[in-house]
């Protein structure tokens, strides 16, 4: 059985490899994705990156450069080159970030699949190689759509729930304008060292990615005053954190304070939906059958015939590979 602080990132790392086994490159960065929110829920870094780490993620929100995060998950494009789109010269990332660390060129591509996007994956050259060509970067958007469906359907895979007593308490920390941890209660000093074991960072002053991507988008946002994601740990159980800009004293920096709990039916259900591949309707269907509805309560709900609401059941019922109405209602009331 895997051992779930390493899960998740052997599934990232398996994608780095599975990219290698296609094209060359020298380092990677696989960022796992909240399709809601497109902030980072984890990524596996090749070491030359981790050391230049904060620098992207300052360039990614505090600066508008090219072949961001967000414009490769909702473009039409969804890999791109920065030398081989002829954009390398205008961007500050290349000229004041890889450039300057060695690095020729970086291939972006965003894991999309149905619209959604699961993640992004971050490819970086050597200066002494020669640059992404254009039938590397078609070999890279020929993947994508199989390591989507990969991270997605990963994410919803049934299996049983590690309980943890801190789930059921709410957790805070407060962290500075670089991510340093200035205060936290005993819950949230809890889900800090969770996730550093999860994402395998021994420098307990290394803050991890999710909590670092939250900070990031309101720090070096423009006017946003919260932001949130959510993600699944290992051990099953889901986690919501949003997080709040704190009004700035006098003579102090600015700050970030992260709240953390345990993700709610309705905060997961849509994710769950993307997962299970449910249309609108039978979505409004699960949530009349998780109110406790009645076949002739739901139809009269929607407008729709007791069989067509039979019907939506049956759809869910093969999408889910589950056995019974009981049992539908059961796993998502409980993922």
């Amino acid at each position: 059985m895997t051992n779930p602080a390493t899960h998740f990132q052997q599934l990232r790392q398996h994608i780095r490899d599975e990219l290698a086994a296609v094209l060359d490159f020298d380092a990677a960065c696989i960022t796992t994705i909240d399709p809601a929110t497109l902030l980072s829920t984890g990524s596996f870094t090749d070491e030359p990156i981790e050391d230049i780490h904060n620098q992207l993620f300052q360039n990614e929100f505090l600066k508008r450069d090219v072949h961001q995060h967000e414009t490769l998950a909702k473009g039409p494009v969804h890999a791109a080159s920065l030398v081989q789109s002829g954009e390398y010269l205008s961007s500050e990332r290349y000229q004041d970030i890889l450039l300057p660390n060695g690095w020729s060129d970086e291939l972006r591509a965003a894991l999309v699949i149905q619209g959604e996007c699961w993640g992004i994956a971050s490819l970086y050259r050597l200066k002494d190689k020669q640059p992404f060509q254009e039938k590397e970067i078609q070999a890279v958007i020929e993947q994508t759509p199989r390591l989507a469906a990969k991270l997605r359907d990963e994410l919803f895979k049934k299996r049983d729930t590690e309980e943890d007593a801190a789930a059921e308490q709410q957790g805070f920390l407060i962290l500075s304008h670089d991510y340093n941890l200035l205060y936290g209660n005993e819950t949230g000093l809890h889900w800090l060292q969770t996730f550093q074991a999860f994402e395998q960072i021994h420098d307990k002053t290394i803050m991890p990615r999710p909590f670092r991507a939250l900070g990031a988008k309101l720090l070096y946002g423009d006017i946003e005053q919260t932001a949130a994601s959510m993600t699944r740990l290992p051990t099953g159980l889901f986690l919501s954190l949003q997080a709040f800009r704190l009004a700035q004293a006098a003579g102090q920096e600015e700050a970030v304070i992260i709240h953390i709990k345990r993700a709610q039916t309705h905060d997961i259900l849509p994710y769950a939906a993307k997962t299970y591949k449910l249309t609108e309707r039978e979505m409004n269907v699960l949530d009349c059958l998780l109110k406790g509805q009645s076949t002739k309560e739901i139809a009269s709900t929607l407008f729709i015939s007791t069989h067509t609401v039979h019907d939506h059941v049956k759809a869910m019922l093969q999408k889910t590979n589950l056995s019974s109405r009981r049992m539908l209602v059961y796993f998502f009331s409980h993922i």
